[in-house]
C-alpha cells in the first residue's frame, strides 16, 4: 500500500521484527519496575502528570503501586514509549517518584502474521 511502516516489536528469541502503521505505536498503559519515591509511596491510585523524555512534555496519567511495581494508565495514548525508558510522576511541580518502564500495552493490538 506504499504507507510508512514502523518497528513495533523485536523478539530476539524468535528472530522476528514486527512492523506496522504509526497508529499501532500508541501506548495506553505501562508497567514500571524499581519505583523510587520522593517521600512516602502512594497507598492507592492517584492522578498525576508524567514525563517520559528529558525534553518531552507532560501527560496526564493515573498511577498506582502494585506489588512493588508501578501501574500507569494514560488519559490519552502516547507514542514513543519503550521498555528501559524512565517515567517520572509529578504532582504539580513536585516530583512524586520515578520508575523504569518494563512493559507497555498498546491502544490497538498488534496483528501477528505467521
Amino acid at each position: 500500500d506504499g504507507k510508512p511502516r514502523y518497528v513495533l516489536d523485536i523478539s530476539p528469541v524468535n528472530n522476528t521484527v514486527t512492523v506496522g502503521p504509526a497508529e499501532a505505536l500508541d501506548v495506553s498503559a505501562l508497567t514500571a519496575i524499581k519505583p523510587r519515591w520522593c517521600g512516602a509511596a502512594p497507598t492507592g491510585p492517584g492522578t498525576y502528570t508524567a514525563q517520559l523524555r528529558a525534553h518531552g512534555g507532560e501527560t496526564e496519567v493515573t498511577a498506582e503501586p502494585v506489588d512493588g511495581e508501578l501501574r500507569v494508565s494514560f488519559a490519552e495514548p502516547v507514542r514513543g514509549v519503550a521498555p528501559g525508558q524512565a517515567i517520572v510522576l509529578y504532582d504539580g511541580t513536585r516530583v512524586v517518584g520515578s520508575a523504569t518502564i518494563a512493559a507497555t500495552e498498546r491502544s490497538r493490538p498488534v496483528a501477528r502474521q505467521s
